[in-house]
């Protein structure tokens, strides 16, 4: 982990792996693999119900101990472990394009408007500047603390891709404690908008980290364009989209069809086609849809598409966790001599300890403004809006597309 270099690399750790296992695997371990995830998905949730424990947590612990048998041991998992090395050697690129416009397009979705319009500045204002102050306090402490000798592009590329947070586990406590509800939509709008930001701020410093260069004008320029493009992307096939709707009569699965389609279709337009944030297309989209479409699912329609991209997100989420884990433990067991000594896993630790207090200056630095605007806010409640920036399946499937990109030397 000395440093990122600037050329991209194939998975050097698993080349020796996956060509002598090549000729034993086949397309039907990795879904052997992906039934066990959903296996493991079920019982964690099933198992986790009524507790304090994210079953998030125990999916990425339960990756972490199939890559530690898988590479860690002499024991192996047959066609199991074929089907985690076919996994762990995907394009982290193909993932997020599988994976994050479901989860983002869930999210935004399920957002109550009446509850968003009145909390919308307090949201601003946090995956606004927030994400830049986080961005830049985690990206100075990177470059001046870590001995690695990254560069400042490479400190901010880290620094912005862990400032998407996804506080799941904390909305659903304080779901379970009574907690009001204005907190609880403070914190989820938050999340929801600043992996948006973090995204762009991530593909302006990995830009720059490929070697393009940025002035402040171009910077602007860029930011704008990403952005602003991706909203309007995203409100045009939301309200042709709408319109389609409005013709459709009683049949649910062509509605759940619809939206599923448009998702991705409008994450490709903007991410691929027109070179805009993929990202804020599928939430804009998602709000909008929150905002004006929900009139138009007739009867049961409503219900059903809720429980839909509900289950679309849980398998997301499984997936990405699990195979985190799984990538984690080969990254530490099969080859990598930065954890193979004690300095590193201080290093995390000290990283872990980094997070926390970016995330107590962002809430310090902007709390004059989180109490004036929308519902206000209290000191009770900033407290707890500085404990609620964990991270997530966003900035674990950015990881993963950096390490697919960049070799760690």
């Amino acid at each position: 982990m000395a440093g990122l270099t600037e050329e991209p690399l194939p998975y050097r750790i698993m080349e020796q792996d996956a060509s002598s296992s090549s000729s034993h695997s086949s397309p039907t371990d990795a879904v052997s693999f992906f039934g066990l995830c959903l296996v493991l998905g079920i019982a964690c949730r099933h198992l986790l119900r009524g507790t304090r424990v994210p079953y998030t947590l125990a999916l990425l612990i339960l990756g972490i101990g199939l890559g530690s048998i898988e590479y860690g041991t002499h024991h192996r998992l047959g066609k199991i472990g074929e089907g985690i090395r076919l996994w762990a050697n995907i394009d982290p690129d193909l993932l997020l394009a599988v994976f994050l416009p479901a989860l983002l397009f869930e999210s935004s979705f399920s957002m109550e408007v009446h509850q968003i319009k009145r909390c919308l500045a307090q949201m601003i204002v946090l995956a606004g500047p927030g994400v830049l102050i986080s961005t830049f306090c985690l990206g100075s402490a990177l470059k001046f603390t870590f001995p690695y000798n990254w560069s400042w592009k490479t400190s901010l590329l880290l620094g912005g891709l862990l400032s998407a947070t996804d506080p799941v586990a904390v909305v659903a406590l304080l779901k379970d404690l009574g907690a009001s509800k204005k907190l609880s939509t403070i914190i989820e709008g938050e999340s929801l908008m600043n992996d948006g930001t973090a995204i762009v701020v991530y593909q302006l410093f990995y830009q720059m980290v490929l070697g393009k260069s940025f002035n402040w004008t171009a910077i602007i320029k860029f930011l704008t364009k990403v952005s602003l493009g991706a909203v309007g992307i995203g409100l045009a096939f939301g309200i042709i989209s709408t319109l389609w709707l409005g013709v459709i009569f009683n049949d649910t699965v062509i509605e759940i069809t619809l939206t599923l389609a448009v998702s991705y279709i409008a994450y490709f337009i903007g991410q691929e086609g027109v070179d805009v944030s993929g990202i804020l297309t599928v939430m804009t989209l998602g709000m909008f849809y929150a905002a004006f479409a929900k009139t138009a699912f007739k009867g049961d329609g409503q219900k059903s598409l809720h429980h839909f991209w509900e289950m679309v997100a849980y398998i997301a989420n499984t997936l990405i966790f699990i195979l985190s884990g799984v990538i984690i433990a080969e990254g530490i067991l099969d080859g990598d001599d930065n954890f193979k000594n004690g300095y590193s896993w201080a290093y995390l630790i000290l990283l872990y300890v980094y997070v926390q207090v970016s995330r107590f200056i962002v809430v310090g630095v902007l709390y004059p403004f989180l109490r004036y605007f929308g519902y206000g806010l209290d000191w009770k409640e900033a407290t707890i809006l500085m404990w609620s920036g964990l991270r997530g399946a966003v900035a674990l499937s950015l990881s993963l597309s950096v390490k697919a990109s960049f070799g760690f030397n």
